[in-house]
């Protein structure tokens, strides 16, 4: 039986968790879009289930009458594509009068596209994927929809990045003045006993066995990461153990924690201030897995507020969280472990 886990970071698999209860707030807070324009970035680290979440998206609403459906990447030929999308999902009364339109740029062509749409009440959603960095066409594009949303069309877009690169939007003062007016979801960490079902569901359709005792070990090891989830399922598939016990658990663990800091954690450590890795090292030290918060900021050697913007930055990217009020701890899993052995990498 093929393996149903895929590592990899925007890789889609049959083992992927769903969001249902996210999703459903998009979905109904498109159905409520009249005669206006809404932009919602989605971010979250590397590897957090951003692209999942975008094409389950997007594959709902195209089961929504009314609705013009669209999925783009970052470096796509933006408006080419989206035009040639309307045209092919578009009623025959309404390619009718698309053939007929007279326009000079790719610009004038989208506007008259959207504008013949709302005529037949007929709505557009885009998502864009890959939202990484704040280009020249991303933003024409951005704009050209707030503009027809004056208007009074109705277009919905859904971007996705990661959290590290907003700073290189909200930078840009074009960029800045639209993310503001847009709505910001972070993705959270997949809850653990949906991660502890999924691997059960799996391995027992398969014919596999995970004993219970360790079953929470496995949920827990993931810390809700998403591409965890995926690195450690696809080890335990290939170890091809028909019974997973503690033991089968425990031998692939030094495979997991390798593959999940190279592919993943170097990555993000590499995208992230001296500041912010000043904070990882204060934290990775500690005898203890969570520190008082205003300690945090006394050891960090700096007279400014450096240390609040710091923590804050490694909250939002979800490399620690405070798991209660003044104290700090990491998020993602074996990131302490990371940050010990990878400690020159990091400073």
């Amino acid at each position: 039986m093929i393996n149903p886990f895929n590592p990899g970071f925007g890789n889609i698999s049959p083992s992927c968790i769903k969001r249902p209860a996210m999703q459903q707030k998009l979905l109904d807070q498109a159905d409520q879009l009249q005669q206006r324009f809404r932009s919602i970035f989605i971010d979250g680290p590397r590897g957090c289930g951003k692209t999942v979440f975008l094409n389950d998206l997007g594959d709902a609403m195209l089961d929504r009458d009314g609705w013009i459906t669209i999925d783009l990447e970052l470096h796509d030929d933006f408006l080419s594509t989206l035009v040639g999308a309307i045209y092919y999902q578009a009623s025959a009364a309404i390619t009718k009068e698309l053939d007929v339109l007279d326009y000079d740029t790719p610009s004038e062509m989208f506007v008259q596209y959207v504008e013949t749409l709302t005529k037949y009440q007929q709505r557009l959603f885009i998502t864009v994927d890959e939202a990484n960095q704040p280009t020249e066409s991303l933003l024409t594009l951005l704009q050209l929809c707030q503009q027809l949303g004056n208007h009074g069309n109705s277009i919905m877009v859904v971007l996705a990045g990661i959290t590290s690169r907003m700073p290189q939007f909200l930078g840009d003062d074009n960029f800045a003045a639209l993310v503001q007016k847009s709505r910001r979801l972070t993705l959270p960490m997949l809850d653990l006993d949906t991660v502890a079902n999924q691997y059960q569901q799996i391995f027992t359709k398969a014919h596999r066995v995970i004993e219970p005792e360790v079953l929470p070990n496995i949920a827990a090891a993931t810390g809700g990461y998403a591409y965890a989830f995926q690195i450690l399922g696809s080890l335990l598939w290939g170890s091809g153990v028909k019974k997973i016990n503690p033991a089968a658990f425990e031998k692939i663990m030094p495979d997991y924690q390798q593959q999940l800091f190279s592919n993943a954690y170097l990555p993000i450590v590499d995208e992230l201030t001296t500041g912010d890795r000043e904070v990882i090292e204060i934290l990775a030290h500690e005898i203890s897995s969570v520190v008082d918060e205003g300690f945090l900021k006394e050891q960090i050697d700096d007279t400014s507020t450096a240390a609040p913007v710091c923590l804050q930055h490694l909250i939002e990217n979800q490399i620690v969280s405070l798991p209660q009020p003044g104290q700090v701890a990491f998020t993602l899993p074996y990131f302490r472990e990371f940050a010990i052995k990878n400690e020159a990498r990091i400073a």
